[in-house]
């Protein structure tokens, strides 16, 4: 009984090392693949046009740079970064339009307003 125990113990723990490093392979195994398919889908990309970009919220430049990383990481990442990071600062633009027009509103209602009579021919 105590050689069964003593010899269980040892193959319980490389049965463990085996396991955790077949777990951080496959891991790695997927990463890669994923990267892949995500560059094969940017490549995509750059049959859009720029309007078609735009609508997006990213240029040719952004999709050129997330193309040019390496090949083992995930250039939708990247892009992802660059397109949240411009629709932060549009919606930081939208918001400070918002403010200075809701300031300029008062102005404008301070006075009055004349009437002016247009005239048409026919």
């Amino acid at each position: 009984m105590l050689i069964m125990t003593i010899a269980t113990k040892p193959f319980a723990s490389v049965l463990g090392v085996v396991t955790r490093i077949g777990a951080r392979g496959f891991a790695g195994v997927t990463s890669l693949t994923k990267a892949i398919l995500h560059r094969r889908e940017v490549l995509r990309l750059t049959e859009l046009d720029e309007r078609g970009l735009k609508d997006i919220g990213l240029v040719r430049s952004d999709v050129e740079g997330a193309l040019a990383t390496s090949w083992l990481d995930d250039p939708s990442t990247i892009l992802a970064a660059r397109s949240g990071a411009r629709s932060g600062v549009a919606s930081a633009r939208r918001a400070e339009g918002v403010r200075q027009a809701q300031a300029k509103a008062p102005a404008m209602k301070a006075g009055p307003v004349a009437k002016q009579a247009v005239a048409c021919s026919a």
